[in-house]
């Protein structure tokens, strides 16, 4: 057998996972199982743009290939479908190791995507139905969503182009500031703190920043700290893209920014709910798990206002609806048999930290240190408190699947 092209093979499916957002565990697992089916044991180590894997054939001869994993946005219908064929290649695998990896590429190539127009309505659903979330009115909501797709259609253009991650968000950023800022510094009656905050969830990194704590309570300290690293310059840009673009309207009349609208409870977890649904499309969430993914938003929601609503403070409440969220998806994981990562990307919007991100680095480019090291601590602090929520159920699923029977 060839083996040096059955680590091939198998490590294009630990990088095809890698390069559609897989948590950095799964693609390692991925690629240890697929060795095992054929009898081999390997070690294997990934951060989020690289992937290595070393094995030793039967004659003692060690093998080892590193693949290069290109930026990219997050892909749901591609975690799904490579965690499908590893699970198919780990029952029966090819005796062709260049089948495997043949069979890879070709299901990566395969993905389903939804066209332009609809991944850019997501953009202008998601973005509103925030700002309604975040307590602006229907003016806010038709801002906020403008200024969504309008960053939403620059960020997919660069993508397309190849741009620098960095680059493509400054530039995103500066394009939402303008459309946000543009008609409040004009003398329309919005609010331009909600409506920034509804439109500047399309580049948030607050999943990264939860992703980046995960991995440190888990122990992988290197890929932590590249997310870390990947969540500080993301953020970073998105200040100065939309602090650029405030500059330019700030000697024009602003209408000041009121105390907001408070639909109630249950109109909030609605808002959370086609909000997610919304961003669904850029997600590349295909099918009923759309449904599922918004539905399990608007539960997390709920689960957080009923903690707040019995006197639990920010991050006890942020604790519990992570619990309730990562139980959801786990069992939606199940349920379909397909990674809970799907329903944890879109169902965690609603809570994880990403408005505050931006706020922290705002701060700091202002100067406003007190503001600044306020913000970016209970940014932590959020991110944390998510980060061991998901990891609680996690674990305590690993316990019940190990308990002696």
């Amino acid at each position: 057998m060839d083996y040096d092209l059955l680590l091939q093979g198998c490590c294009e499916a630990g990088r095809q996972l890698l390069r559609f957002g897989a948590e950095i565990q799964r693609a390692e697992d991925t690629v240890r199982r697929l060795l095992s089916a054929y009898g081999l044991e390997g070690e294997v180590f990934a951060i989020p743009n690289c992937l290595w894997a070393s094995a030793a054939a039967p004659d003692g001869r060690v093998y080892t290939v590193m693949r290069r994993v290109p930026p990219s946005s997050v892909d749901i219908e591609g975690i799904e479908r490579l965690n499908a064929l590893s699970r198919r290649l780990c029952a029966c695998p090819p005796a062709d190791p260049g089948e495997l990896l043949a069979q890879c590429r070709a299901e990566a190539e395969g993905v389903r995507r939804y066209p332009l127009w609809a991944r850019l309505l997501g953009y202008l659903v998601g973005a509103s139905f925030f700002a309604l979330f975040f307590s602006g009115g229907w003016a806010e909501a038709v801002a906020a969503g403008l200024a969504g797709l309008a960053c939403g259609a620059c960020l997919t253009a660069l993508d397309r182009m190849g741009a620098n991650p960095f680059i493509a968000t400054l530039a995103s950023a500066f394009v939402l500031g303008g459309a946000a800022y543009g008609p409040g510094a004009l003398g329309a009656p919005i609010s331009l703190e909600i409506t920034v905050a509804g439109g500047i969830m399309v580049l948030v990194p607050g999943l990264v920043f939860t992703n980046f704590m995960s991995d440190l309570l888990t122990g992988d300290m290197v890929a932590g700290l590249a997310t870390f690293a990947r969540a500080v310059l993301s953020a970073g840009a998105i200040a100065l893209g939309a602090g650029a673009a405030m500059s330019l309207f700030r000697g024009l009349e602003t209408v000041p920014a009121g105390a907001g609208t408070d639909y109630g409870p249950v109109w909030y977890c609605v808002f959370a709910f086609v909000a997610c649904l919304g961003f669904c499309a850029p997600f590349n969430v295909q099918g009923a798990g759309a449904l599922l993914c918004a539905l399990g938003g608007a539960l997390g929601w709920a689960a957080y206002l009923a903690a707040m609503g019995l006197g639990a403070d920010i991050f006890v409440a942020s604790l519990i609806a992570a619990v309730a969220v990562a139980s959801w998806s786990e069992w939606m994981a199940r349920v379909r048999r397909c990674p809970a990562t799907s329903y944890l990307v879109i169902a965690m919007f609603p809570l994880v930290p990403g408005l505050t991100i931006y706020q922290a680095m705002e701060h700091g480019l202002r100067g406003d240190t007190d503001m600044f090291l306020e913000t970016f601590f209970r940014t932590m602090g959020i991110a944390g408190c998510l980060a061991l929520g998901l990891l609680l159920v996690s674990a305590g699923l690993g316990l019940l699947q190990r308990r002696p029977r």
